[in-house]
């Protein structure tokens, strides 16, 4: 019963990190400044 928990908390742990790595390089790749360039946000002209 043991090696089931073991097995499952060791998937568990492993998908984080393997998740938090593809984080990781999506924010290094993609260029967060970008988006405010080509898409601006639009002015307030609240009166």
């Amino acid at each position: 019963m043991a090696y089931m928990w073991i097995t499952t908390v060791s998937f568990a742990v492993c998908l984080g990190l393997v998740g938090g790595v593809f984080v990781y390089y999506l924010k290094v790749a993609l260029n967060s400044e970008d988006s405010n360039r080509i898409d601006p946000l639009p002015k307030d002209h609240s009166e």
